[in-house]
């Protein structure tokens, strides 16, 4: 018998006990060559501090900023930095890689979005997801590393804004696609929307306990519906799945996220759970807010490993 986790925990983008982000940019007009590299060397000096970080306490998934490298899909940033730095991403690819931990990125929705009709927009978004796919590459990642991507918009109308999001999968290199996976957001599309649009295109769909709740699909789509349509998707391609957790902040807007996640939606996710999974956590207080989540006590075999045959 071997013994594989049931869940794992990662955070999203700044270690909070290092006080590191690894995102330093600047305004556009600062944004000159000599400005740049220093700023892609302190992010990646910082980003080896958290994987090394994350080594040493057993975080096996972690989400990089999107600013690792400023304004790497603006023209304005004409630096052969994958070039420049490939044997700096190959160290911190190194880290990683021994310790296990599954990376990710995950652009602002300004920044890539599938829906727009427009071809400026979309030829920037390309050129943002192009950039992700690029860093998860240098780094050495598997498939299941991904650059997560919501759908965008519904202008000028819903059925218009879908059939440009099938459009710009479909004419997607396949090194681009082969990284991405999309998520439904708590403002336009429901999971209902975007698992469907997955599916056909042979992406995985990301689940999101929070925008599920936020902004519910018609009919209703249960937790454990979610979650199963979710992993379905990943284990399609023969991935680990991997979800993303958070709690509502209170008093805050719908689909604010807590600064720590409520024991209660851990359970309800564990408990919703079919089979091993990764759980990003989307709170404000990032790693304390993994490190907080340890403690809480689980249930069963929820509470550490899944036993398993071995092959």
């Amino acid at each position: 018998m071997s013994a594989s986790p049931f869940y794992r925990l990662g955070y999203v983008a700044n270690c909070l006990t290092l006080d590191l982000g690894a995102s330093h940019t600047c305004r556009l007009a600062k944004a000159t060559p000599r400005r740049l590299s220093e700023l892609i060397e302190q992010n990646l000096a910082e980003l080896e501090q958290i994987l090394l970080f994350n080594e040493q306490r057993g975080i096996e998934l972690f989400r990089i900023g999107s600013s690792l490298i400023p304004f790497a899909s603006h023209p304005v940033n004409t630096l052969p930095w994958w070039r420049t730095y490939a044997s700096t991403f190959d160290r911190l690819g190194r880290i990683a890689r021994r310790s296990g931990q599954r990376l990710s990125l995950h652009p602002s929705p300004a920044g890539a979005s599938l829906s727009s009709r427009h071809p400026h927009v979309r030829e920037a978004a390309l050129a943002e997801l192009r950039y992700g796919a690029r860093v998860l590459d240098l780094l050495g990642q598997g498939p299941e590393a991904r650059v997560v991507l919501h759908v965008g918009g519904a202008a000028p109308s819903r059925p218009e804004a879908l059939e440009s999001a099938h459009r710009m999968l479909d004419t997607m290199p396949e090194d681009i696609r082969n990284r991405i996976v999309l998520e439904h957001d708590d403002k336009v599309w429901t999971a209902r929307e975007v698992y469907p649009l997955a599916r056909e295109h042979g992406v995985p769909f990301l689940a999101d306990n929070l925008h599920n709740a936020v902004l519910p699909s018609l009919p209703v789509m249960p937790l454990d519906e979610l979650l199963r349509a979710s992993a379905a998707s990943w284990q399609a391609l023969g991935l680990r799945p991997k979800y993303h957790l958070a709690s509502q902040k209170k008093d805050g807007r719908p689909g604010a996220h807590a600064d720590l996640i409520e024991p209660a939606d851990f359970r309800a996710v564990l408990d919703a759970m079919e089979s091993p999974a990764d759980l990003m956590l989307e709170a404000k207080e990032k790693d304390l807010a993994l490190f907080a989540l340890r403690q809480q006590p689980t249930r069963g075999e929820r509470a550490g490993v899944l036993e398993e045959a071995s092959p």
